[in-house]
């Protein structure tokens, strides 16, 4: 009886352990389970639905391409978390909603965007920009927001400016894969982009020329990979426009004002705003009255006397005569007072 008793024991423990491996392999499994039972429908190339404007919309998901996805190894129902049943059905008189909250993951951005131009004026949600089922890395070269694929991406709804900005001197270079070439979101932002009114604009006209533009401009590293130089940063700030501009005086013109926004050209281009045969336009936008003689005269240059070029060198030079005549003639006037006043102090004693 014994021997009997200890068998049944082994039977119901050796039970029990392969009914919890089966619990244990139902959990493990639940998520793809939720996802083959969904796909057994949205894996049909074929299945559509009808928008409100009576436009035909695909709802086939490839479940290859969704497993390749950055989401891939999550289930359907973690991001279509209110679709409660198998045939979407009404719920007392109300559709299901269908929305998909992707900040219950991504809460940092989800905050940042809901301070955003896209978020307030137009109700742009995340899937306009990176994609519905097969979200791909940011590092990937065929995602959505890869720099390369920003200009389609932003051109979607920003047609004209992403047109401007493909012909222009940044985007060229976007598009020939140079990596630190500025794309849409290296002056605008990602998330939290901000109409160009509002102070906390990467693009608002108190940043453009403190910031924005310098970020690559100035920046030492990238002039001397692409071998050009920081000079009309600096020219900029010593000179007229840039010292109203930097003294809060925002109608001085800035970087912008005179190269453009999105069509940025080199001064060769003939199309460029500051091409020799623009340059009176360009300069008249703010001085009606430019004449040809107005904008003849070389724009950023600084004083030094070792310069490459001739004006750069004479006004380097007179730069340091002033310099010099300011110092000899302040500092001979007060050599000449403090002697005089000790001289009298020495003749006022007994």
């Amino acid at each position: 009886m014994k021997i009997i008793h200890k068998y049944n024991c082994a039977g119901v423990c050796l039970y029990l352990s392969v009914l919890f491996l089966i619990m244990i392999s139902g959990l493990t499994s639940t998520a793809w389970g939720d996802s083959s039972m969904c796909l057994s429908c949205h894996g049909d190339k074929s299945l559509t639905k009808t928008d409100s404007r009576g436009n035909k919309i695909s709802l086939f998901v490839s479940e290859e391409e969704f497993k390749k996805s950055v989401h891939g190894s999550i289930a359907c129902s973690d991001c279509h978390t209110q679709i409660l049943d198998d045939s979407h059905a009404q719920k007392k008189g109300k559709k299901v909603d269908r929305k998909v909250d992707c900040g219950s993951c991504h809460e940092e951005s989800e905050k940042i965007y809901q301070t955003s131009v896209h978020r307030l004026k137009a109700e742009i949600s995340c899937k306009e920009c990176h994609g519905y089922h097969y979200v791909t890395p940011l590092s990937n070269p065929k995602s959505a927001t890869y720099r390369t694929n920003l200009v389609q991406t932003c051109g979607a709804c920003h047609g004209e400016e992403s047109k401007q900005f493909a012909e222009s001197v940044h985007g060229v270079g976007l598009s020939r894969g140079r990596p630190n070439h500025p794309t849409c979101t290296t002056c605008h932002g990602t998330h939290g982009i901000k109409p160009r009114s509002d102070p906390d604009s990467a693009v608002h006209e108190r940043k453009i020329a403190i910031t924005t533009c310098p970020q690559c401009h100035a920046a030492e590293q990238i002039t001397r990979e692409y071998r050009f130089t920081t000079k009309p940063v600096k020219s900029y700030y010593d000179s007229f426009h840039g010292l109203s501009y930097r003294g809060g005086d925002t109608f001085s013109a800035n970087c912008a004002s005179c190269h453009g926004v999105h069509d940025i050209r080199p001064s060769s281009d003939p199309k460029s705003m500051i091409h020799k045969d623009n340059l009176q336009k360009t300069c008249g936008a703010c001085h009606p009255k430019a004449s040809l003689n107005f904008a003849r005269g070389k724009i950023h240059t600084l004083p030094d006397i070792k310069g490459g070029d001739f004006g750069e060198k004479v006004v380097g030079w007179v730069r340091v005569t002033y310099i010099f005549l300011i110092v000899s003639v302040i500092g001979g006037m007060i050599f000449f007072n403090f002697t005089d006043w000790l001289r009298k102090t020495i003749d006022r004693k007994p």
